[in-house]
């Protein structure tokens, strides 16, 4: 595949307009089409629909643009790389990270990281274990932070702190002053969970399952602290962060239920790609957390 006619199909379908991507990519309109039409004949497709204002993606096109946005990417990922082992002292830091410790670790480290490295610009996505292993694989971002299991073939974790998972429910609860609550006393209670893909829902389930607790109706949501206002509005049972609950706790606005056996002790990880040479960037952000 000629990369060039990818660029030229990419810059149309981000901009929706030959005549944008004309001055974008600097190449004259009749040009631009002509190189589209070489791609289009090349695959045997049509790629977009020509509108009066405008071209929109076909299917087909829809699906080369997800293909070519990674491929991009990837290739945006490999520039920042190399400015990164130029330089310790510039370039671009590249995290992705699941819920919790992309709310209530990253950004304190972050912080500490920037005042010691000011010349370094970082960028964070925060999504759920999935993603950020996907991602890591793809070569989207230079360093991962899970705290769920991790799946992926051809990645690395290094362990760099603990967390405890606490089953909690609001003040008025009926279990919340129940002195020593046992795995039957879930039977059908209402939870409340992150979506599938998420590493905390993967530990949540593989205790319910463990302890043979009767799952109830289950709500998802796609944050820890949409779960954690639904919980104090007594939606139903959860297991939050101990790292994103403390204030809460303190306050008596959620309670802990009585059981040791219900908490769920998990470690935080970094991840990276086994093959991925090391980046002064990426060195110095694995040093501040494992120190």
């Amino acid at each position: 595949m000629n990369l060039h006619h990818l660029l030229v199909f990419h810059t149309i379908a981000k901009t929706g307009s030959i005549t944008s991507s004309s001055k974008q990519l600097n190449i004259s309109q009749p040009a631009l089409s002509r190189e589209l039409r070489v791609l289009e004949n090349r695959f045997g497709v049509t790629l977009f629909e020509r509108l009066p204002r405008g071209m929109r993606l076909t299917n087909s096109g829809k699906i080369l643009a997800e293909y070519a946005d990674r491929l991009f990417e990837i290739a945006h990922a490999a520039e920042l790389a190399m400015k990164d082992i130029a330089s310790a002292s510039t370039g671009h830091l590249s995290l992705a990270a699941s819920n919790t410790i992309g709310t209530y670790v990253l950004p304190r480290m972050i912080s500490k990281f920037c005042n010691s490295n000011p010349g370094i610009k970082v960028s964070v996505f925060v999504g759920n274990t999935a993603q950020v292993s996907q991602g890591i694989a793809e070569q989207r971002y230079s360093l991962g932070f899970i705290e769920g299991p991790l799946h992926v073939r051809g990645l690395t974790a290094i362990r760099f702190g603990d967390d405890i998972l606490l089953p909690v429910v609001a003040a008025g609860h009926r279990l919340a002053n129940v002195p020593d609550v046992v795995p039957s006393d879930l039977d059908d209670e209402p939870l409340l969970m992150r979506e599938l893909g998420s590493g905390t829902r993967e530990l949540i389930t593989d205790i319910l399952h463990g302890l043979k607790i009767v799952e109830g109706p289950v709500m998802e949501f796609g944050n820890t602290e949409a779960i954690k206002q639904a919980v104090i509005h007594d939606a139903g049972i959860a297991w939050l962060p101990a790292l994103s609950i403390r204030t809460e706790l303190e306050n008596g606005a959620l309670v802990p239920l009585a059981s040791d056996q219900l908490a769920i002790r998990r470690s935080l990880n970094v991840i990276r790609r086994d093959s991925s040479p090391g980046s002064p960037a990426n060195d110095a952000f694995i040093r501040l957390l494992i120190q």
